[in-house]
């Protein structure tokens, strides 16, 4: 949304508008109990569902059992496992560098507020399956968890870019379901460095201006 603010400048003062992002709470309820809170953006709710499921394994049996109501996620109905492969897919360097790139080009809404975050998936052939912009990093990787959990692709067989640091908390999150690969455009952490290592995770860091660190698993990518 916009909003008047006040704009300091080339030594002066004015008014100005400015675009500012949105955060609003949900709740998320399975079978009535109260399981998570969330400050998030407004968009992609499903697939927040979807994403905290599958990184406990789970998934509901019918698409029709989760609603949105009033800032609360409701899912209602049997849960059944959710069984990810570990998979070894490899992934052209280019093509690495590209969907890390596309955070930006795809990232409307953070080039007009500098408040979001940015996750997306993408095949080793380059293409990107589902992109989402969030005020909140978890949340933006649990939504793209989501699309592919709600799509029924396996995360073992995409990799995932983002641009936030790749922490132990990120990481596990990845590693819950089974990803193989994950790029940044920022910087890792020592644990979450180690939970790629134990995972199997091949884990990119600085992945900028045709360039990037890779801190596990090297033989994934194709030079």
């Amino acid at each position: 949304m916009e909003r008047e603010i006040h704009c300091f400048q080339g030594g002066k003062t004015e008014r100005c508008r400015d675009k500012i992002a949105v955060e609003e709470e949900y709740e998320l309820y399975i079978n009535g109990s109260r399981q998570a809170s969330y400050m998030c953006s407004p968009n992609n709710i499903e697939e927040l569902a979807y994403g905290f499921l599958a990184e406990r394994g789970l998934k509901p049996k019918s698409p029709t059992q989760i609603r949105i109501e009033n800032g609360k996620i409701k899912v209602d109905g049997e849960l059944v496992e959710a069984v990810f492969t570990r998979g070894e897919a490899r992934f052209p360097v280019e093509k690495i560098i590209s969907a890390v790139e596309a955070l930006y080009t795809r990232g409307s809404a953070f080039r007009e507020t500098g408040a979001f975050h940015g996750a997306l998936c993408f095949m080793p052939s380059g293409e990107v399956l589902f992109h989402v912009e969030d005020v909140s990093r978890h949340c933006a990787v649990d939504k793209c968890i989501g699309f592919l959990a709600k799509s029924n692709i396996e995360p073992s067989a995409v990799g995932f870019a983002v641009s936030c640091r790749l922490t132990k908390s990120i990481v596990e999150k990845l590693a819950s379901v089974g990803v193989r690969l994950v790029a940044s455009k920022a910087a890792p952490t020592l644990q979450g460095i180690q939970v790629a290592e134990q995972n199997g995770i091949t884990l990119i860091g600085f992945a900028r201006n045709n360039r990037f660190n890779i801190y596990t698993h090297p033989e994934r990518i194709i030079f």
